[in-house]
């Protein structure tokens, strides 16, 4: 095989791969992009946040709900030193 046609073949599958994740990300819904962030934002929050359960102790159940966690990534909360 010459080199190129290694090449050729070489850039055919970066471009192919930089393609996929574009094609996804124009595929996910808006509500699946909404949840997305509000599972990252409660997973940060339940690594990070200790502290708030201590005057919020309800939260740690509420970030197990779907539907706050949707809520979570539309409207959120701001507490310093998480977000």
């Amino acid at each position: 095989m010459s080199m190129q046609l290694v090449r050729h073949k070489h850039r055919g599958e970066m471009l192919v791969g930089k393609l996929s994740v574009l094609v996804a990300k124009l595929k996910a819904t808006k509500g699946a992009r909404i949840f997305k962030r509000g599972y990252e934002k409660a997973a940060a929050l339940l690594s990070k946040g200790e502290n708030v359960f201590t005057w919020a102790p309800s939260l740690r159940e509420w970030l197990k709900d779907e539907s706050y966690v949707s809520w979570f990534g539309m409207v959120g909360l701001r507490i310093n030193g998480c977000f």
